[in-house]
């Protein structure tokens, strides 16, 4: 089992960085609603609580995935936290791909930026507080918590940051995150090094995704895919007691009901990746917006849904969204 606190939680999109900057298969069959469905959108999110124990949550049987998991934890602990950007060119590869909208790519680019972040004492464990970290084949999901501003000024809550690493050659080599800021005025178009776009598979290519050698893991992707594509994308929260538990637990502080949409055999939006270990499923997908200062053009940026599965169903379930009107800071301007 992958450890994460198992508490009930507001879930939203951390603003990153310290600085203040596959083969088609058949289409599946529909299943029948349940009248008596619970309704997968609670009103009233609890606090999303960072892991009590952070660094067992870096162990794993796998030495490979391991290793992955700890290469991602310690870059961020001692660059991002830390600004140890010396580091940086045995923790990333020279074309380190960046596809955060407000970030330019490449390992030097990366330097230049954390260079900003004062030089200190390595902490031992990440900030913001660390919820799970899980991995699978190259890749590595690190979910983080922090707080944001209530939009009415009052208080705050609480929310949750995704990063996705891709590891070539024990260093990291790609990098997505849930950061949905527009660009700015300085942030250069990917031919000119800016951030890379994000792509992902659609139509029957995305069934290969759903694909793993685990049993479990598999049926877990597979839960998730249906669920998505008939409760998100097509708003049937007639077939909500089809995939969620009674108990289910929904971390998004923004729930609303989704209008009704036809009903398509894959999910509508790209999926960038899923990755599935123990009972956690993080589905990746991407969003393409029109472009804030250049006319005609788009970006791109990344959309994380995790679940924890239990006896078969969406037990729980955590995305980047954050409240309307939550102040945001300005990158790249």
């Amino acid at each position: 089992m992958i450890k994460v606190l198992r508490v009930s939680a507001a879930a939203a999109c951390v603003q990153i960085l310290a600085c203040g900057m596959a083969g088609a298969q058949a289409a599946p069959a529909e299943p029948r609603a349940q009248s008596l469905a619970p309704q997968p959108s609670p009103t009233h999110p609890e606090e999303v609580m960072g892991h009590p124990d952070p660094l067992a949550l870096l162990e794993d049987d796998n030495p490979a995935l391991a290793a992955n998991k700890r290469l991602a934890f310690d870059m961020w602990r001692s660059i991002v936290n830390a600004g140890h950007v010396e580091l940086a060119d045995s923790m990333l590869q020279e074309g380190y791909i960046q596809h955060s909208p407000i970030l330019p790519t490449g390992r030097a680019a990366f330097k230049a930026i954390f260079s900003a972040i004062p030089k200190r004492e390595i902490p031992a464990v990440v900030s913001p507080a660390l919820v799970t970290i899980l991995a699978e084949g190259d890749l590595v999901v690190m979910a983080l918590r922090e707080e944001m501003p209530e939009p009415s000024g009052q208080g705050s809550y609480s929310t949750v940051h995704f990063n996705l690493f891709r590891v070539e050659d024990q260093r990291l080599a790609e990098h997505w995150h849930s950061v949905q800021e527009a660009p700015g005025a300085n942030v250069l178009p990917p031919d000119k090094g800016g951030p890379q776009r994000v792509t992902g598979l659609s139509g029957p290519a995305q069934l290969a995704l759903l694909q793993d050698g685990d049993a479990t893991l598999a049926a877990n992707k597979k839960l998730v895919f249906d669920a998505w594509r008939h409760i998100h994308d097509a708003g049937r929260t007639d077939l909500a007691g089809t995939y969620f538990s009674p108990g289910f637990i929904n971390h998004d502080p923004t729930p609303e009901p989704r209008a009704g949409q036809p009903l398509e055999p894959y999910l509508r939006s790209p999926i960038v990746a899923m990755v599935a270990q123990g009972d956690l499923v993080v589905l990746v997908t991407g969003l393409e917006h029109p472009h804030p200062l250049r006319q005609g053009e788009t970006y791109t940026t990344t959309w994380f849904d995790m679940f924890r599965i239990a006896d078969g169903k969406i037990a729980e379930h955590w995305n980047c969204a954050v409240k309307p009107g939550t102040p945001q800071p300005k990158y790249g301007d």
